[in-house]
């Protein structure tokens, strides 16, 4: 009983070191333990030569499972990986037979893929596969070549004797010191020797292009002077008999003709002197700073009218709006002149079906006063405004269909769209009003050049507040500007 105990100790002992020894071996070798999980992929290759079972698959050098079985189908080896559960690879993973150094175990090279391709499950297949490079092959190249080479090395020495060496040796020298002599040359001379081959160049260019119309028209002067040479000769030597015959009748006008040249000549030089000096009016034009000067002034003052001019821009605007209180529509035209960014001027007229009290009448029946307001309808209105923007803000002051009147604008959208508020009639003199007529509401462009509007119209007065809505065009005009910078300026 004693000794089956010990045995029974020593059969536990031996399964413990065996279990122990086991589980170090797969951990030192990267191999995935009996019960760890993973999921399987599969890859087919043409030669897997040195590649077992439980051979490593890695992963940029990093171990990520093993090859879990080998089969052979149709001619090629098809394996089966077993990949560590946390591994992502995507579909256009690549997987190539690589070996560890020039003698070492050989493994399954896994490229993960990029993302942008969906992820391998389960039984996935690896269709991307690099081939494997055949190192048997390339150590019989090898072995060619080494061949070869010693071949060549026996035969060169067998051609070449004492003599031969000694004689090669110096052809080598004499060659080193030609190659030297002529780098001396070519370094001193580089610069004059790219010229010449610039202008030899350029000449050789000139040369064919113009020398074959060149030839025919020396051929064609000289086929002239074949034909017409005499006869050009006789009439210059018959030319030359009557200069002479004329000379010699003219002696005294010529005598005196060059007199007058040397008189008007030495005139001329006076003249020039008396400029030179600023004597005369000439003179003083020519020496004097002040026409200059005015020519200088006038051309600034010109450079910065039409400065002003090419930097304003013009814009008009038409627009109706119908008011559903006055059940009344109400026509704008505007024109809007702005020089700078953030500064410009809106003159606009107005055709306003409602109009104002224009007088008050007293009649008196019977003895008794009785006051009319008499109202004028349908009224055309003038608006002067000066506008100043700040940012996306713009303030506005001025007149506004007959009266003083303030406004601001918010501008939204880059400038799609504003939203506006205008206050004017501070002595409340429109048909019904008893206080300022105060507009809120807002314009947004629907397209490039056709906006609508909407707001609340009349907003103090109770009597005569109500909604309005519209639309119009309003675009610029590059024409207009230069149509004004042609008006006297008095």
């Amino acid at each position: 009983m004693k000794q089956t105990s010990t045995e029974l100790k020593v059969g536990i002992f031996a399964i413990i070191v065996i279990i122990f020894l086991s589980y170090i071996t797969f951990k030192v070798g990267g191999l995935p333990l009996l019960w760890e999980k993973g999921y399987r992929l599969y890859v087919t290759l043409d030669d897997i030569t040195g590649l077992d079972e439980q051979s490593r698959v890695k992963i940029a050098g990093v171990d990520t499972g093993v090859v879990e079985k080998i089969a052979l189908e149709d001619g090629k080896a098809r394996l089966t990986l077993l990949i560590s559960p946390d591994i992502v690879i995507y579909e256009n993973a690549i997987a190539s037979l690589k070996m560890s150094g020039l003698l070492g175990d050989k493994y399954i090279a896994v490229s993960t893929g990029t993302p942008d391709h969906p992820v391998l499950e389960n039984d996935g297949e690896l269709l991307n596969v690099m081939p494997a490079a055949d190192i048997g092959a390339l150590a019989n190249q090898l072995a060619v070549a080494a061949m070869n080479i010693a071949n060549l090395t026996r035969n060169i020495e067998s051609i070449f004797g004492e003599e031969e060496k000694i004689a090669l040796k110096a052809s080598i020298h004499d060659l080193r010191i030609v190659a030297n002599n002529l780098k001396d040359i070519s370094s001193e001379s580089r610069e004059p020797l790219n010229s010449l081959i610039a202008q030899l160049n350029d000449f050789s260019k000139v040369l064919s292009e113009k020398g074959p119309k060149f030839m025919d028209d020396i051929s064609m002067v000289a086929q002239v002077l074949g034909d017409k040479g005499p006869a050009l000769i006789d009439t210059l030597d018959k030319t030359a008999s009557e200069l002479r015959d004329v000379i010699g009748e003219n002696k005294e006008a010529l005598r005196e003709s060059v007199e007058n040249i040397k008189y008007v000549s030495k005139s001329a030089r006076t003249i020039v002197r008396k400029i030179e000096e600023g004597e005369g009016t000439i003179g003083k034009l020519m020496t004097e700073d002040t026409l200059y000067s005015t020519l200088e002034k006038v051309s600034n003052e010109a450079g910065k009218s039409f400065d002003v001019i090419s930097r304003l821009r013009t814009f008009m605007d038409f627009h109706s709006e119908y008011n559903f209180g006055e059940s009344e529509w109400k026509g704008y035209f505007d024109l809007t002149f702005q020089p700078r960014e953030d500064q410009y001027y809106i003159l606009g007229v107005v055709s306003d079906p409602v109009g104002s009290v224009d007088r008050t009448e007293t009649i008196i029946n019977n003895g008794v006063k009785i006051e009319e307001d008499v109202i004028e309808r349908n009224k055309v209105e003038f608006s002067a405004q000066f506008a100043k923007r700040i940012q996306d803000v713009a303030l506005r002051i001025g007149l506004l269909e007959n009266t003083f009147g303030i406004g601001a604008d918010y501008f939204i959208n880059d400038d799609t769209g504003r939203i506006k508020v205008d206050a004017w009639d501070f002595g409340a003199d429109e048909a019904g009003a008893d206080e300022a007529h105060v507009r809120v509401g807002i314009d947004y462009n629907v397209f490039k050049r056709f906006f609508i509007s909407g707001g609340i119209d009349n907003l103090l007065n109770s009597d005569r507040r109500g909604i309005y809505v519209g639309g119009g065009l309003k675009f610029e005009d590059k024409d207009l500007k230069y149509l004004l910078g042609t008006f006297p300026i008095p």
